[in-house]
């Protein structure tokens, strides 16, 4: 697959998760309804912005390093958005169930830098 399929595809994935995340938005009552609402809008607002984020990052990443293999660039940005998307589902259930106080959120920030600093140091180590 060429970087410019990846990036069409990439796209129209990301639209159609938006386009699910509005309609599970518009459909659902959230007084009502059960825990398939609550995971239907936390996952697809999740892939919505996994591939939101993933994008620019590529695009960012690309941009800024244009002599750079786009396979790496890519890589990286995937690793990042979802980490990045971990973090920010995560701060979404704690605000949702009144458990998100500052002294959470600074460990969930802490929780999630320690993952990227851990896979970014990965490919020194051979497993």
């Amino acid at each position: 697959m060429t970087f410019r399929w990846f990036l069409i595809i990439m796209t129209l994935a990301t639209v159609a998760a938006w386009i699910g995340w509005v309609f599970v938005l518009n459909t659902t009552d959230p007084v009502t309804t059960s825990f398939t609402g609550y995971l239907l809008f936390y996952l697809t607002l999740a892939i919505a912005f996994l591939g939101t984020t993933a994008l620019f990052g590529t695009l960012l990443r690309v941009w800024i390093h244009p002599d750079g293999m786009p396979y790496r660039q890519t890589v990286r940005a995937l690793r990042q958005s979802v980490i990045f998307t971990g973090l920010y589902i995560c701060a979404m259930l704690l605000l949702s169930f009144d458990f998100m106080r500052w002294w959470s959120a600074i460990l969930l920030v802490i929780l999630f830098s320690l993952i990227e600093l851990l896979f970014s140091n990965r490919r020194n180590q051979s497993f």
